[in-house]
C-alpha cells in the first residue's frame, strides 16, 4: 500500500516536471520543440491510471505549465490568478479523464492515437474558444509558431498534428513519430521567409507606428508630425485617445489637421460614447484628410476589465490605401474577428494594442506571437501598434520583418503589401476544430455512459 501511494507521488512530481518542460515551448524561453516532450511525459504519467489518480496528474501538469508560463498574470490579478490557473487546469485534467477511460474500454493501437489527438485538440478549442474565460495563449499549434499548415487547417488544425505526433511517440510508433515530427518541422522551414515588398510595387503603403505609453494627445501628434514626409499611413495604440475625441471640437480638429497637412490614414485607439452617456466602446478610429472614414467596435473585450460594451461586427474600413481590418488587441487573441474581416475584403491590418509596462515583458512576448499565427492563416500582413510592446510588421507567412521590443518606447517604420487572395483557412478551413469537437463529443458520450447501455443503443 505504502509503495502504491509512493509510486502514485513520483508520478505526481512527473506529471509537474512535464508540466514545466511543456511551459518552456512559449516565450520566454520560447523552445518550440519541447512541446513535444511536455506532452509524451504527460502520457507517459497517465498510462494505467484512472479517476482521481488520472485527473490529479492531468491538473498538476496544467497547474504548473499554466503557473509557470502565465506567472504574469500575478502583476495583473495578484493571488486571484492561482484560481485562474487552477480554470485552465482542469481543462487537462478532463483531457487525463477521457483519455483513462478510453485505455480502459480497450482502444489501442492507431485508433489510441486519433483519440488522443482528438481529445486534446477538442478541450483545448472549449477552452481556448468557447469556454465563458476562453484563453487562447498556451496552445499545441501556438508553440509551433507560424507554418505552412495554417494557411489550410489554423492553429487549431495544427494543435492536432502536434498531438498526433506525441502519441506516436508515446505508443512506440517510432518510424510513423519521426515522419510527422519531420513533417511539421518542414511546414515551419519552407514558411521561414516572405520577399519585402517592391518600394515600386503600387500596391505597397508605408506605415509607421508610435509605441507609447501614457503620453498626451499632443505629444502623440508632436511625434508623428516628426516622422518622414514619405509615410502614407500611421498607427497609434489602443487607447492613446481614452475619451470620445469626436466630442472635443479642439482635439478633433487637431487630428484633421495632422490627417490633411501630412496627408496621411491615421488609425488610433479612442472611445465612442454616444449622447455622452454612460455606455461606451473601445473603438479603432481610422480618419483621413477628408474626416471619419470607419471604426471598429472591440469584439472580445479582456476579461475583468471595463473595457467597454463588446461589438458585433467584423468589418474592414475602405481607405485611400485599401480595405484595412482594424481589430483591437485582444480581438486577434481569438480567431474569428480577423478571419471575418479577410472575408469581408479586408487586403492587411493594423491593429492597436495594449500591453501595459507593468505587465511584464514576458506577457508582452507572449501576446506577440498570436498576432503572427492571425497573419499566417488569413495570408494578410498584419502592423501591431501596443502601448509598450511588442509592436511589430508581420507579413503573411507570420513572419516578423521590423519589432519594437517590449517596454522600449518610439516609432516603428516599415512597408507593407496589400493582399487579395484567401487562403483556405480563410474559407472553410476555420471548420477544422468544430469538426474536431463534434467528432470529439460523440466519442466522450460514448465514454461517459455505462459500456452495456452503449451496447443496447447500438443493437437498437
Amino acid at each position: 500500500m505504502q509503495s502504491s501511494k509512493l509510486g502514485f507521488l513520483i508520478r505526481c512530481g512527473f506529471a509537474a516536471a512535464f508540466g514545466m518542460i511543456y511551459a518552456m515551448a512559449y516565450p520566454p524561453f520560447g523552445w518550440r520543440y519541447f512541446i513535444f516532450p511536455g506532452l509524451v511525459g504527460l502520457l507517459l504519467v497517465l498510462r494505467g491510471q484512472n479517476g482521481t489518480q488520472a485527473r490529479t496528474l492531468g491538473f498538476l501538469h496544467g497547474m504548473t505549465a499554466y503557473a509557470v508560463s502565465l506567472s504574469w498574470l500575478l502583476n495583473i490579478f495578484g493571488n486571484f490568478a492561482v484560481v485562474l490557473w487552477c480554470v485552465l487546469a482542469v481543462f487537462t485534467a478532463l483531457f487525463a479523464e477521457m483519455q483513462c477511460r478510453a485505455s480502459r474500454r480497450g482502444v489501442g493501437g492507431w485508433w489510441f492515437v486519433a483519440f488522443t489527438a482528438v481529445n486534446w485538440s477538442a478541450w483545448e478549442f472549449i477552452r481556448a474558444e468557447l469556454f465563458s474565460l476562453k484563453l487562447p495563449w498556451m496552445t499545441a499549434g501556438l508553440a509551433i509558431g507560424p507554418n505552412a499548415f495554417l494557411p489550410w487547417i489554423g492553429v487549431y488544425g495544427v494543435s492536432l498534428l502536434v498531438v498526433i505526433g506525441a502519441a506516436l511517440i508515446n505508443s512506440r510508433m517510432w518510424k510513423s513519430a519521426g515522419l510527422a515530427i519531420m513533417i511539421l518541422g518542414t511546414a515551419v522551414f519552407v514558411y521561414s521567409g516572405h520577399p519585402t515588398p517592391s518600394a515600386n510595387d503600387s500596391r505597397t503603403v508605408k506605415v509607421a507606428g508610435l509605441q507609447l505609453e501614457g503620453v498626451s494627445l499632443n505629444e502623440y501628434l508632436a511625434d508623428s508630425y516628426k516622422l518622414s514626409s514619405d509615410i502614407d499611413f500611421i498607427v497609434w495604440p489602443e487607447y492613446a485617445v481614452p475619451y470620445d475625441i469626436r466630442e472635443n471640437k479642439r482635439d478633433w480638429s487637431l487630428i484633421q489637421a495632422l490627417c490633411s497637412e501630412r496627408d496621411i490614414t491615421l488609425t488610433f485607439g479612442t472611445q465612442s460614447r454616444p449622447g455622452g452617456g454612460d455606455a461606451w466602446r473601445n473603438i479603432a478610429l481610422t480618419v483621413d484628410g477628408s474626416g471619419a472614414l470607419g471604426e471598429h467596435t472591440k469584439m472580445h473585450v479582456v476579461h475583468f476589465f471595463d473595457d467597454g460594451t463588446p461589438g458585433k461586427m467584423a468589418v474592414p474600413v475602405m481607405t485611400t490605401h485599401g480595405k484595412v481590418g482594424t481589430p483591437i488587441c485582444f480581438d486577434c487573441d481569438y480567431e474569428g474577428v480577423v478571419r471575418k474581416m479577410t472575408a469581408a475584403g479586408a487586403e492587411w491590418f493594423v491593429v492597436p494594442t495594449m500591453d501595459a509596462e507593468s505587465w511584464s515583458a514576458r506577457q508582452h512576448d507572449q501576446h506577440a506571437e498570436l498576432a503572427r499565427i492571425r497573419a499566417c492563416e488569413n495570408g494578410r500582413w498584419m502592423v501591431v501598434c501596443a502601448t509598450s510592446g511588442v509592436s511589430q510588421f508581420i507579413d503573411p507567412h507570420g513572419q516578423i520583418h521590423s519589432r519594437l521590443g517590449a517596454l522600449q518606447q518610439g516609432p516603428i517604420l516599415g512597408t507593407i503589401r496589400r493582399e487579395n487572395a484567401l487562403t483556405i483557412y480563410t474559407r472553410f478551413g476555420w471548420l477544422v476544430p468544430w469538426s474536431v469537437l463534434g467528432i470529439a463529443s460523440m466519442v466522450w458520450f460514448c465514454l461517459v455512459i455505462p459500456k452495456k447501455w452503449l451496447s443496447s443503443i447500438l443493437v437498437k
